[in-house]
């Protein structure tokens, strides 16, 4: 892979069943004690920096696949009292910009990783990615699941030729039983979907385009779940315009990074089932946070409330389905009180980073956002028996 010389001598050519059977024994208080997988380019006591430079080498190499998403001005301006912008990042083919990632980082395994194939734990839309560009570039992908998946998601995944494991009740187990399979000898590569240098590297390119596609953009609110997205798009901005400010929307169901940086280090944090379920990783990347730590200027929670309201907003206004972590940085803008005072009468883009939602779900959302927002009247009619039908 594509990774700096220092991993290489770190690695030492040791094979991908080797490296994870070994523990972390530097002691760091970044390391955590309930994930004991060594992963050579995710490692907590020799965090990676990720460089703008090697954002322009990921857009050179899947530019002639990945095509630009598109950047629209809202339609609710004056409502938000802001020249807002969405980019688009749901329009790719899996629904999400995680496909920019998986292909940069398929493409930088060598023939050898290549042949041996490649492992990941995902909550959903890094598997579909990674098992889609998998099946374009012949490489085997294996994706480990948490057991409540929704069936939609494994079918996308088994049709895109991944072999789809369903292992643990949340991400860190998946990750977890991800890293007892290779142990257990399947001699594949594991890549982290939010802490990988190559997968942040992809992520980072969505930094490029903003400011090509809008140079007077002001304000970037970018989803947060492990990190990897933030810490790419920072790199790229704050390269370029420093004076734009990069503002992380989390949801508080599992706010990793908002503690992490509250603590300054990434520390183990609680995962609450929400809409942003996506966004639930319970540790940011090392890489990640490491990357990213100086450059965000601040982060926000917001709850499953906005969401629901940001879900239905897209929906009416700009006819446009996301889902929960898709919709999370307008729901920073939704929330009440209003929460980001500060960005009245400034340029600012949200990133809309993916388009992956249950039917179920989707409409039990938009039913919520309306009772929210006072739109649904409730009837009760009482029948000759004198029971109540509501």
């Amino acid at each position: 892979m594509d990774v700096s010389s220092d991993t290489e001598k770190e690695s030492l050519g040791v094979s991908p069943a080797v490296l994870a059977k070994r523990y972390l024994v530097k002691p760091n208080p970044w390391c955590s004690k309930l994930d004991l997988e060594f992963d050579v380019y995710c490692d907590a006591a020799n965090p990676k920096l990720i460089s703008y430079k090697s954002i322009t080498k990921a857009a050179s190499e899947i530019k002639s696949v990945i095509a630009k998403t598109p950047l629209r001005k809202s339609k609710c301006c004056v409502q938000f009292n802001m020249e807002l912008h969405y980019k688009f990042e749901l329009f790719h083919q899996t629904g999400s910009f995680h496909e920019r990632s998986a292909l940069y980082s398929l493409k930088m395994l060598d023939e050898r990783q290549r042949a041996a194939g490649v492992i990941t734990a995902s909550l959903g839309n890094w598997a579909q990615a990674l098992a889609y560009y998998g099946k374009r570039l012949g490489i085997p992908v294996t994706v480990v699941l948490p057991v409540h998946t929704m069936p939609d998601i494994t079918k996308k995944c088994e049709d895109f030729g991944a072999q789809v494991i369903l292992r643990g009740n949340d991400f860190g187990e998946a990750k977890r039983q991800a890293f007892q399979i290779i142990s257990n000898g399947k001699n594949c590569s594991y890549i982290n979907g939010y802490d990988h240098p190559n997968v942040i590297t992809g992520a980072g390119t969505i930094g490029l385009e903003i400011l090509e596609q809008l140079p007077g953009t002001q304000v970037i609110l970018v989803p947060v779940g492990g990190g990897g997205l933030i810490a790419g798009i920072a790199t790229a901005v704050k390269q370029l315009r420093p004076e734009i400010l990069i503002y992380g929307i989390q949801s508080d169901k599992c706010g990793s990074f908002y503690k992490a940086m509250e603590n300054n280090r990434p520390i183990n944090t609680s995962v609450n089932h929400g809409l942003a379920e996506s966004l639930a990783i319970p540790l940011v990347g090392y890489n990640a946070f490491h990357s990213a730590h100086h450059l965000v200027d601040k982060m926000v929670l917001v709850n499953d409330d906005s969401l629901t309201r940001a879900i239905l907003h897209l929906a009416e206004e700009e006819k446009v389905i996301t889902e929960g972590a898709g919709a999370i940085s307008v729901a920073a803008l939704l929330a009440a009180p209003n929460i980001l005072p500060e960005l009245q009468n400034k340029t600012v883009v949200c990133v809309i980073t993916g388009g992956n939602i249950n039917h179920i779900i989707l409409t039990r959302c938009l039913d919520r956002a309306k009772a929210i927002e006072g739109r649904l009247i409730k009837i009760t009619v009482r029948t000759f028996l004198n029971t109540c039908i509501q």
